[in-house]
């Protein structure tokens, strides 16, 4: 009777491994609503995204203008105005997209959405998905994502970079103007 005792207890706990992994694992997807990003992804997928279509845009805009002035035809006119709104619209949901996954990623619902709609509260709020780190570990919307990649981290370095050109710039230029002769 012993023996049958020590060999197989029932009530003692299992021996399993509680760690899947799984945060490790987590890549996030652009294209979806679900998930978390962090804040270089969402820059980079912001910027990226945004900077993809934007050329897209100007080279459909720019084909149906040679395309409508070789015809003398002011119908692809329309056809571009219409690609263009289409494509405006797909910018707007990527957006929408990436800043509920931002959310997300600080442990707040995607209703927090709505704040956007509030003139100046939307500042903050952008101020607020750039600039605070998301939670560590596990939260209410999943697993951590991943570690940033190479492409992330560059597309990501972009927008502050060519922002802080952009500032140089403006207080630059006109400065080197009134040094130049004649001016």
């Amino acid at each position: 009777m012993s023996q049958v005792m020590s060999e197989a207890n029932p009530y003692t706990a299992p021996d399993a491994a509680l760690d899947t992994g799984l945060d490790a694992l987590y890549q996030p997807k652009i294209f979806s609503f679900n998930g978390r990003i962090g804040r270089m992804r969402y820059l980079a997928y912001g910027f990226g995204i945004s900077f993809l279509l934007v050329a897209l845009v100007s080279f459909l805009t720019a084909m149906a203008g040679a395309m409508g002035a070789g015809m003398g035809d002011s119908s692809m006119g329309i056809v571009g105005i219409i690609l263009i709104g289409l494509i405006y619209i797909a910018v707007i949901v990527l957006s929408v997209a990436f800043a509920k996954r931002r959310f997300n990623d600080l442990n707040r619902s995607g209703w927090w959405l709505l704040l956007f709609l509030i003139p100046v509260v939307n500042l903050i709020v952008s101020i607020y998905l750039v600039f605070f780190p998301g939670t560590e570990g596990p939260n209410n919307f999943g697993p951590a994502p991943a570690a940033n990649s190479i492409g992330v981290l560059i597309v990501g370095w972009i927008i502050p970079v060519l922002f802080i050109l952009g500032i140089v710039a403006a207080v630059a230029i006109p400065q080197y103007q009134s040094f130049a002769p004649g001016g």
